[in-house]
């Protein structure tokens, strides 16, 4: 049991990570002078997608960690 722990922690992680990596993305399209761009390098219809994509990325963490706890709790039962 505890290899699956780890495993649900590593997919949790990797998430995390790319949420950090897509919300960079967008904090410097939508900080482009301070990142060293002359203008956005993103389109607002694009940024969009970004906003999606760290939502639904969020959400299948949460998900995850959900069940992580779930298994938690089962396992202390």
């Amino acid at each position: 049991m505890g290899n699956n722990n780890s495993q649900i922690i590593n997919n949790i992680e990797a998430k995390l990570i790319q949420v950090r990596s897509v919300a960079k993305i967008a904090l410097d399209n939508t900080n482009y002078k301070c990142a060293g761009y002359d203008e956005p390098f993103i389109e607002q219809a694009d940024m969009s997608n970004l906003l999606w994509v760290i939502v639904d990325l969020v959400e299948q963490a949460f998900d995850e960690l959900q069940e992580y706890g779930l298994m938690e709790d089962k396992n202390n039962g």
